[in-house]
């Protein structure tokens, strides 16, 4: 997993106002919970590796709610 401290490093001004411009999907799009999850994990830039257990895309939510802790 990516090291918080990285992720909560200062964007450069080009990628902060193309995440201001920028409409994620809302929840009203027709797609499971997992893939809606990948795509704005994927959005976000935060890893979902590939384990057996299947537990990958859990932890890379983690990390992203932890993210969002943070910052609030």
């Amino acid at each position: 997993m990516p090291d918080f401290d990285q992720l909560m490093s200062e964007l450069n001004p080009e990628m902060e106002q193309a995440l201001k411009d920028f409409q994620f999907p809302s929840s009203e799009i027709e797609l499971h919970t997992n893939d809606y999850s990948r795509i704005l994990l994927c959005m976000l830039d935060i890893p979902v590796h590939k384990l057996a257990n299947n537990k990958s895309l859990i932890e890379s939510l983690h990390v992203l709610f932890t993210l969002f802790s943070d910052f609030r």
